[in-house]
């Protein structure tokens, strides 16, 4: 597959402190490998085999491991941060060649068949594509439906579902030339843009705290036991 592949990787991870105060957040590992790497791997088993690492934080801790990819058969090239820019603002230093790519953040962990991914953004010939995940939250007490000063309805403990941002993004190559110099964040560019939906159907978790890293260690250790 000739779809670069780039990894948003510069984050402090301010909310993982103190894992994150001696080794960069996507160097924690889920199950036996680094967040990183176990999303490396699975592009690669699909395929995929061009990657820019856009690093800032410990950027040498990740650039030591990972090198220029030859170990694992594909490339990897880096774009260094001078300062933190957002979730998108290093995306300005990237040069894409004339066809979309994959954006990836690298606190997600992902069900997702990324050629098919780049299919549905063919497809739906819109600018850019965003994955979508289902995010549900339970209330944890009975709500109540009232008319007027009437109660009309008791719900106990409903479970409200909704379609989030799951981190992973088609843009197309002149998305980086539409960023302006500082700080960016990707929904600032992406209302720029027209924007497709590729919902997940699979497992999604985003690594950024302490809860969801322990959620995606529990299914890793679960997914080995049933093999």
């Amino acid at each position: 597959m000739n779809t670069n592949v780039v990894i948003m990787a510069g984050g402090r991870g301010l909310r993982l402190h103190p894992l994150t105060l001696t080794q960069p957040k996507p160097l924690l590992r889920v199950g036996n490998k680094p967040i990183l790497e176990t999303i490396i791997d699975k592009f690669i088993a699909q395929g995929f085999l061009r990657f820019i690492l856009c690093v800032n934080y410990k950027a040498e801790l990740i650039q030591r491991y990972f090198g220029d990819g030859s170990e694992k058969g594909c490339t990897i090239t880096y774009i260094h941060e001078n300062e933190f820019l957002g979730t998108a603002g290093a995306l300005r230093f990237y040069k894409p060649m004339n066809q979309p790519f994959i954006v990836h953040n690298a606190d997600i962990i992902a069900d997702i068949d990324f050629n098919d991914l780049m299919r549905a953004h063919k497809a739906h010939g819109q600018d850019a594509t965003v994955a979508l995940a289902l995010y549900q939250h339970q209330i944890p007490y009975g709500t109540a439906v009232i008319q007027g000063d009437t109660v009309t309805e008791i719900r106990e403990k409903p479970i409200e579902s909704f379609l989030v941002n799951a981190g992973i993004y088609v843009l197309p190559p002149k998305a980086p030339m539409m960023l302006d110099k500082g700080p960016s964040d990707m929904p600032d560019l992406l209302n720029r843009l027209t924007v497709g939906a590729y919902p997940i159907e699979g497992f999604w978790c985003d690594l950024g705290h302490f809860e969801s890293l322990a959620v995606a260690s529990i299914n890793w250790n679960l997914r080995i036991a049933a093999q």
